[in-house]
């Protein structure tokens, strides 16, 4: 495999927390849930960001590094019923879940999660449907649960004006993009992890400016862009395109079109 592909490789489409990158707005979420978690008042806490923002990176991360400390349940497939989540809350406890009995299960999980320090994270919660999300606003009631809702900012925003979570106690943090210093500092620390320094002092200040502005500081959206900068590159090496051999202004506005982030 050349270079090139290697370097792509590390930029494509994951969410596992080995691929996690800590950067000012999520260092700032993760210590304002280790505060909201410290607390004896359990409450909902929303995580609101952009698609891309990288939300999900750090559902994975929480999971990791809290693997020793919590008892961690993410949820990435938010299309469940009431009884579904119960099911999954008593058996990631041990328990084997018998008969269609939701109140019994209700009443079962909220004294095991009343009593342990857990967390419950759910990715993509604007898909729950009306009545998950209501059930899940009664489970917080009961103060016996920690959940954390990581949803897109403008559907997040409409769900919290909704009467049923505005009147209540929750927590809101924000992850916001990336600034082209942390998009530096990420792209170098992937290109050195394959052996590829070489090519860091061809990506001069402006070309990372350039595919910043492009993608707007959005997560997925700068990885993309140098995701298809790279093939670009191992094709034009391999082929001997001559005039777009090495990372330039065309070539990252090239790898900007083949990423779909801009038109002609």
């Amino acid at each position: 495999m050349s270079q090139w592909l290697k370097a792509a490789e590390k930029f494509e489409e994951r969410r596992e927390s080995r691929d996690y990158f800590e950067v000012q707005a999520s260092l700032g979420a993760i210590e304002k849930i280790k505060t909201s978690l410290s607390g004896t008042f359990r409450q909902l806490i929303f995580l609101l960001g952009e698609p891309g923002s990288g939300k999900s990176f750090l559902l994975h991360h929480l999971k990791e590094i809290w693997k020793n400390d919590r008892d961690i349940l993410l949820i990435e497939t938010p299309f469940i019923t009431p009884m579904d989540l119960l099911k999954k809350l008593l058996e990631h406890k041990g328990i084997e879940c018998k008969g269609d009995d939701i109140e019994q299960f209700r009443i079962q999980a909220t004294e095991l999660y009343g009593s342990s320090d857990h967390l419950i994270m759910i990715d993509e919660a604007q898909l729950l449907s009306t009545e998950m999300r209501e059930f899940i606003r009664i489970l917080s009631d009961s103060k016996s649960f920690w959940f954390i809702l990581a949803m897109h900012r403008s559907e997040g925003e409409s769900i919290l004006r909704a009467p049923h979570f505005k009147s209540r106690p929750h927590r809101i943090i924000d992850l916001s993009a990336l600034n082209p210093i942390e998009c530096k500092s990420y792209l170098h620390r992937e290109l050195t992890h394959v052996g590829f320094s070489d090519i860091i002092d061809e990506l001069k200040p402006k070309l990372i400016l350039q595919a910043h502005q492009i993608s707007q500081g959005n997560f997925r959206n700068f990885k993309k862009i140098f995701y298809h900068l790279f093939h670009l590159l191992h094709y034009t090496n391999t082929h001997n395109k001559t005039k777009y051999l090495r990372p330039t202004s065309c070539t990252i506005t090239m790898a900007a079109m083949s990423a779909e982030l801009i038109h002609d």
